[in-house]
């Protein structure tokens, strides 16, 4: 389960277009957007094809 950094939330979306790689903490408090290469242990949670 992906973990926001920042706030410690779990609700998370993630983000991609050319020029922006992550995912964006939807936890009311934060917003904050965490690019992927920060979550590089996370690779294999991605699915892009939900987008």
């Amino acid at each position: 389960m992906w973990v926001c950094p920042y706030c410690g939330g779990n609700h998370g979306l993630p983000f991609h277009d050319e020029h922006l790689d992550g995912m964006l903490c939807l936890s009311d408090d934060c917003g904050r957007f965490v690019e992927e290469a920060s979550i590089e242990d996370e690779r294999t949670e991605w699915d892009y094809s939900d987008l």
